[in-house]
Formats: C-alpha cells, sequence, structure tokens
C-alpha cells in the first residue's frame, strides 16, 4: 500500500490524546494506521493476534480498537463483541471483507463503523475522529435528559418536542418525528439500521421498516435545507440512517 501524504487542512480539529489499539496482522498496513493517527496525537498501541489483543485491553485503559476481521487465530466478530459489551468502547472494523452482510454483521455485533479495504487515510482518521467526538460527548453529560439540545444550528426542545431554528421559529414535530429524532440523538454520528430505529420508536407490532423511511423523509422536510443533499441525516446504502453533528449539547 502506497506512503499516502495526509491533506490536514480543511478537517475539525482532532481530538488529542486518545489510546488506541489497532488489531492488524499485516505489518504495512498497520504501520500506515498508526502514522495517520499518531500524527493527530493519539497513543497508538498495536497487536497482531486475537489473543495479544485481549491480553492488551485487560491492561490498557483503551479508548478505541480499530479491528481487523481476518486475524490468524480467531474471528475478529469475537473482538468487537468483547470491546463493545466487555469494556463498551467505540470499535472501528476495518477489513478486506466488504461484502454488504459482513457489514452489516459488523454493525449489529455493535461496531461504531466499517470501513472496507482498501482505504482512504484521510477517511480513516475523520471517522475515527467522528467517533471519539461522539462517544465523549455521550459520556461528558450531552445527553437527551436535557431540557433543550443544541444540535448544529438547531435548537430541541424535548418537552415541548418542537424545533427552533437560530432565528428563534419554532418547528413543532410529530410524535412519530420526535422518536426518530431522539432515537438519532442518542446515537449521534452512528449507523442505525431501520430495524433498530423500528424497534426504538415503534410498539406496533405491524410496522415495517418502510415506516422509518417515511418518517426520516419527513423529518428531513423540516430540517434539511436541501432535501435532495441531506447533511443532517444521512442515508448510509443499504444499512440506515445516522445522524451528522459537530455539535450535541445541553443548554440546560
Amino acid at each position: 500500500m502506497e506512503n499516502t501524504a495526509i491533506n490536514l487542512a480543511k478537517r475539525p480539529q482532532a481530538i488529542d490524546g486518545a489510546r488506541i489499539l489497532v488489531v492488524e496482522d499485516d505489518a504495512e498496513i498497520g504501520d500506515l494506521v498508526e502514522r495517520c493517527l499518531a500524527a493527530e496525537g493519539h497513543h497508538i498501541h498495536r497487536a497482531a493476534t486475537g489473543a495479544d489483543a485481549l491480553d492488551k485491553s485487560n491492561d490498557i485503559p483503551l479508548d478505541l480498537a480499530i479491528v481487523d476481521l481476518g486475524l490468524p487465530d480467531l474471528d475478529g466478530m469475537i473482538l468487537v463483541r468483547q470491546f463493545t459489551s466487555r469494556y463498551g468502547i467505540p470499535v472501528l472494523v476495518l477489513s478486506g471483507l466488504a461484502q454488504t452482510a459482513q457489514r452489516v454483521r459488523g454493525l449489529e455485533e455493535g461496531a461504531d463503523d466499517y470501513i472496507p479495504k482498501p482505504f482512504e487515510p484521510e477517511e480513516l482518521v475523520a471517522r475515527v475522529g467522528a467517533s471519539l467526538r461522539a462517544r465523549r460527548q455521550a459520556s461528558s453529560g450531552p445527553t437527551i435528559s436535557g431540557k433543550r439540545i443544541r444540535v448544529d444550528d438547531w435548537i430541541v426542545d424535548i418537552l415541548r418536542e418542537t424545533l427552533f431554528e437560530q432565528d428563534g421559529r419554532a418547528i413543532p414535530l410529530s410524535n412519530a418525528e420526535f422518536k426518530l429524532l431522539q432515537a438519532l440523538l442518542d446515537h449521534p454520528n452512528k449507523v442505525l439500521s431501520r430495524k433498530h430505529i423500528l424497534n426504538m420508536t415503534h410498539t406496533d407490532m405491524d410496522a415495517t421498516e418502510r415506516s422509518v423511511d417515511i418518517q426520516v423523509t419527513r423529518l428531513r422536510r423540516k430540517l434539511e435545507q436541501n432535501g435532495t443533499r441531506p447533511q443532517l441525516i444521512r442515508t448510509v446504502r443499504r444499512l440506515g440512517y445516522m445522524l451528522v453533528a459537530d455539535r450535541i449539547e445541553p443548554i440546560d
């Protein structure tokens, strides 16, 4: 793989100092990942096998793990489950297994993101940063329990189930639209499958995944300036939807 130079201009400010475990048996790819992330100020730990990764995760308080699925000693999905359920850290899958079924399985097992090989270093850095920001926002208090929450240029009033623009103009939401927004706010910068969203927002057993698409379309009409090129609620082809926000913080 080429030693690709990384253009750091015009990107969000990096989150420095994260402890990241890179689980990759290909030394060349591991070296590239390490260079990319170390340049952002992160502390990189390496493991070439699943067993070594489990040992390091027991000894090091990690902030994030990057896992290759094709390890020589075990299925990388075992690590995904272990890291998310036991240690509660975000996991990015970096794998040559790029089939849709594999990507869906990785996300359903708890991975925050799935990046197929070959990958662009800039994209890897951006996705790592997004996962770290989302996790730190979640752990530092910006949750849906606040009365009002700022989401980029919007303000969400939880009690009134209402959106406000920067100029104070109110945009009322239906109950279904608010439940959808709440589900996305609870998992910022993370892909949610239609099935997952359905389970979080509908109690009607007859509801279908198509109803999720309809509610997303309606919510986008109220959130997006350009409905044909949505920026806040992104469609991830064949996987689901993702709320992409640089800032999610409680106001009161």
